[in-house]
């Protein structure tokens, strides 16, 4: 558009020409409004700062936008919020802090007040993203506010003071809720009736993660009713407490329960992990904190019972432990599986109210890694575990994954090896599609064994030796290393720095 309309006097000069033709006005003031309910449609579509242009293909406004415009005349802020689709408070970056402003307060998480008072008919995204104090200010009368009547997808990733209103409010406003996530919530008193109430209601409900804050209303009555929704797909909940499969199944032997799940993230017991297998045999996704249960012995045999499973995830509680046997059962009754992790320790707050543990291993061993890399192939993409004892693997592990698991992007392992020796010539094997490598050391063996006298010149050399092993590392750490190990892994990540260029960005 030429920037000479935006000036009144030029439009005014135009109509002034055309104004005797019949209808014209009437044709300018019809064009206008089109042009401008159509543009207000396409802008306020979404309200938040999480999107850049590239998501929408145009600009899009923030909340504070909104805000601003509500403080100076609130029924042209209702204006735009009846448009509005998509709406999220997201974090911003401290470029986007006034200097006048307290920096423990986010730019968007300010405006909540002003929000509050507006209406969003057509909301059916809603996000509450992670920020500073935002477990304190998310409460839930504010979280409630949102469950607008077309809201489809609800997510607050921080929050605290959830009662029974916010499940009212989702259970008898919101009969288009498919997704609901209400994470790491600090303090929550629902009661248990008014969950089992909502979650009779929900049959919409395709995706639920309600992980933490809600461990003193959590039952298996609760669970049961979660369990008969007709359309979940993915769920993330407290832990399944022992026999609770049993108990549900029997009690409602002729009624489906999770009748179209495919990912799971939860704790639960050996025992149950095999009872639920019997009701879900085509679940496709694991994720298994153990954390809170009694030492786990056969986990792997369990989950080998899911023959369609892509990706299993374990974190142990102490004093459990895993077996080759096991290992190989899993990965041969489990032909999908691309993606497996046992015994990684993550510092999350999904798994309350402990950290992992590593499993001790029995007959974990070199030949045992061959044996199950023969039979991934090259369908594993990434590969995670990690014993309470690292030295039962060394480097012929690493060479036997390379050997068989071409398309292997990310491993982390538990092992130890001389890596001035393994290195001194050409990998007998290479990971083409390796990015992401991580040795777990035992820092004890590490610390007592000699470290060879290697000058800068030597572990640069034995540096480039891993770019030889994988030609696209480009993050690499050890954990658990001595002083030589450290310099080694320093080393590596320069030559990737100083090789590293960002990819050319192809416009269309």
């Amino acid at each position: 558009m030429h920037r000479a309309l935006f000036l009144p006097e030029i439009i005014a000069t135009i109509l002034e020409t055309g104004s005797a033709a019949p209808g014209f006005l009437h044709t300018c003031l019809f064009i206008s409004k089109t042009f401008s309910l159509e543009a207000t449609r396409i802008l306020w579509y979404a309200c938040g700062a999480y999107y850049p242009p590239e998501v929408y293909l145009h600009v899009t406004p923030d909340i504070k936008h909104l805000a601003q415009i509500a403080i100076q005349d609130t029924g042209r802020a209702q204006y735009y919020a009846n448009f509005i689709h998509v709406l999220s408070f997201y974090q911003e970056g401290p470029e986007e802090y006034d200097d006048d402003m307290d920096y423990e307060y986010p730019v968007e998480a300010r405006w909540y007040k002003e929000l509050v008072s507006l209406q969003f008919p057509q909301l059916e995204d809603f996000t509450l993203f992670r920020e500073s104090d935002a477990a304190e200010r998310n409460t839930g009368d504010l979280i409630a506010h949102f469950a607008q009547p077309n809201i489809e997808n609800f997510k607050v990733c921080q929050g605290s003071d959830l009662s029974d209103s916010i499940f009212d409010r989702l259970a008898n406003s919101c009969p288009r809720l498919k997704a609901l996530e209400l994470s790491d919530i600090l303090t929550s008193n629902v009661s248990e009736d008014r969950l089992v109430k909502f979650f009779s209601k929900a049959d919409s409900l395709t995706w639920l993660l309600v992980r933490t804050g809600f461990h003193e209303s959590w039952s298996c009555e609760v669970f049961e009713a979660i369990a008969k929704l007709p359309n979940l797909r993915h769920i993330a909940i407290p832990d399944i407490q022992d026999n609770w499969i049993d108990s549900i199944s029997l009690k409602n032997s002729a009624i489906p329960i999770f009748s179209n799940l495919k990912e799971v993230e939860a704790g639960i017991s050996d025992h149950d992990l095999e009872s639920l297998a019997r009701f879900v045999p085509n679940l496709e996704t694991l994720n298994i904190g153990l954390q809170n249960f009694p030492p786990s012995y056969n986990i792997l045999a369990s989950a080998s019972n899911f023959s369609r499973l892509t990706s299993l995830t374990v974190e142990f509680s102490s004093r459990s432990c895993i077996s080759g046997n096991d290992l190989l059962l899993l990965v041969q009754n489990c032909p999908l599986l691309d993606s497996l992790s046992l015994g990684e320790v993550k510092s999350t707050a999904i798994y309350p109210p402990s950290a992992g543990s590593h499993p001790s291993g029995i007959d974990i061993n070199d030949r045992i890694i061959e044996k199950m890399a023969q039979v991934l192939g090259t369908r594993i993409v990434s590969l995670a575990i990690v014993l309470d004892r690292p030295g039962l693997l060394t480097w012929r592990s690493i060479l036997f994954l390379a050997q068989y698991c071409k398309n292997l992007m990310g491993l982390t392992i538990s092992c130890n090896f001389n890596w001035q020796e393994t290195l001194s010539g050409t990998p007998e094997h290479a990971f083409p599609a390796l990015e992401q490598l991580d040795f777990v050391f035992d820092g004890e063996i590490r610390a007592a064994q000699l470290v060879n006298n290697s000058n800068d010149e030597m572990i640069q050399s034995y540096a480039r030796r891993m770019f030889e092993l994988a030609p696209k590392l480009s993050v690499f750490w050890i954990e658990g290393g001595n002083d030589s190990d450290k310099d080694w892994e320093a080393a590596v990540m320069k030559i990737f720095y100083e090789s590293w260029s960002p990819p050319d960005i192809v416009e269309d």
